[in-house]
């Protein structure tokens, strides 16, 4: 950790003084107007004290360790209401895919992010967007970018569940011409939101904000440990993709020789990554009670609904939950130009709600956020009540805990890794698609 004095901490971003409360989110990055702060070992913020100015900037656009909901709320929609379920402020709802064919077999659910943001691109609404990708020649980890062609975008596609600081690229586009297309992470989202009302240069360099569905990253040590796993060096990678092949994806390796290696068995939804989450989510995200990006203009996540057979109802097609004009006027603009493809489901009640996020970020986070509290254990400040949660939901709570404490032991870690995604693991993969199957059957 890095930090000027004990005397300064009240003025500098939480990530500077307590790893725990850091979202690696890059906000305190793009903030600072000396580039003091810069991005270091896994991540997370560190500071050059000579650069800095004790303007406080940072600490002001910090969502780490306090979110005011109510605030953000009337930042962006104008009522001070904090959100009273995982879905939020929601004026409609679509299922999409992007009708270009390469956007949509590139994209995780569909291409629709890609598509939003190609859409802006194409038409000259922006001059650039804020991207993410695998970096190129260490394949092995993620890095913020700026895409300015339909090529640089593709490279952007698809899901990387790994710590990416965004918003450090923030301080870039500061000194360009904008404004750029803009997807990012709940956590993200925030501290670009609370840089916003503060900062007047960058406000305008933000056009519209797409969010994503997050359930948690997971720590960068995760895809080197599954490589080395599989006897293949880092050196090796070419490039690595988390949701890779045919839908939904699984992870793999991509070789310099040209060889691509799955890296377990089945898929994203039945296969390993479901105890990934359990191995490698960063101590920050396991206290994150926004799942769905409460304050996007339009936030878009997969459509995982299923039929009474079983089957997906809209395959390869992301859910979009539209929360402002503006995110109104992007995707209805994006379908009219032929960009995206949309279905209004606003009113089926299939899309009112995800289950597995409401449990994990409406009652699982919350429990913790207040055991930690009781225990003068780090812990977020928010001003959402905890919801009345049941003896079993807090039995669940411990043991998720207990599982993601036991995980920072990297000799444990590791061998879980192996197990999961070893063939050990198919009778795992197969009991889950055989409970899914009785679920939906029983409907």
């Amino acid at each position: 950790m890095s930090c000027k004095s004990d005397a300064d901490l009240s003025r500098l971003s939480i990530g500077l003084s307590n790893h725990e409360l850091c979202t690696r989110c890059g906000t305190c990055t793009g903030a600072c107007p000396t580039n003091a702060i810069s991005v270091g070992e896994d991540r997370y913020p560190e500071l050059d004290a000579v650069k800095c100015i004790d303007c406080g900037l940072c600490k002001t656009a910090c969502p780490g360790d306090v979110v005011d909901f109510t605030a953000l709320a009337h930042h962006t929609y104008g009522e001070r209401k904090a959100p009273q379920d995982f879905d939020g402020n929601v004026i409609a709802r679509y299922v999409a895919y992007a009708r270009d064919e390469r956007i949509r077999q590139g994209g995780a659910g569909g291409g629709v992010v890609t598509a939003l943001l190609w859409d802006q691109l194409k038409h000259g609404d922006v001059e650039g967007c804020l991207g993410a990708r695998m970096n190129p020649s260490r394949p092995w980890e993620g890095e913020y970018f700026i895409a300015r062609t339909y090529e640089e975008l593709l490279a952007s596609q698809g899901s990387k569940y790994t710590i990416i600081p965004l918003n450090a690229v923030l301080a870039e586009i500061r000194e360009l011409d904008g404004p750029f297309g803009y997807a990012a992470l709940p956590c993200q989202i925030h501290g670009y939101r609370n840089l916003e009302r503060v900062d007047e240069v960058l406000a305008p360099k933000i056009y519209a904000v797409v969010g994503l569905f997050c359930g948690g990253a997971l720590e960068p040590s995760l895809v080197t440990d599954l490589v080395e796993s599989k006897g293949i060096s880092p050196s090796e990678l070419r490039d690595f993709q988390f949701r890779g092949g045919d839908w939904p994806g699984k992870m793999r390796a991509i070789l310099k020789s040209g060889e691509v290696r799955d890296l377990h068995y089945s898929n994203y939804k039945d296969g390993a990554y479901n105890y990934f989450t359990a191995l490698y989510m960063p101590k920050r995200c396991q206290t994150c009670i926004d799942g769905s990006a409460y304050y996007s203009d339009v936030s878009v996540g997969d459509a995982w609904t299923r039929d009474k057979a079983g089957n997906y109802a809209y395959p390869r097609h992301s859910r979009l939950l539209v929360r402002t004009d503006k995110g109104h006027d992007i995707v209805k603009r994006a379908a009219e130009r032929g960009t995206l493809a949309i279905k209004d489901v606003t009113t089926d009640p299939n899309y009112q709600t995800h289950k597995l996020h409401t449990k994990r970020k409406g009652i699982v986070a919350p429990i913790r956020v207040e055991r930690y509290k009781a225990a003068k254990r780090p812990a977020p400040e928010y001003d959402v009540p905890i919801p009345e949660v049941t003896t079993r939901e807090k039995v669940v709570e411990r043991l998720v805990t207990g599982m993601l404490d036991l995980a920072k032991i990297r000799r444990v870690r590791v061998t879980i890794l192996r197990l999961v995604t070893s063939k050990l693991a198919i009778p795992l993969i197969r009991f889950r698609q055989f409970v899914k199957k009785r679920k939906y059957r029983g409907r």
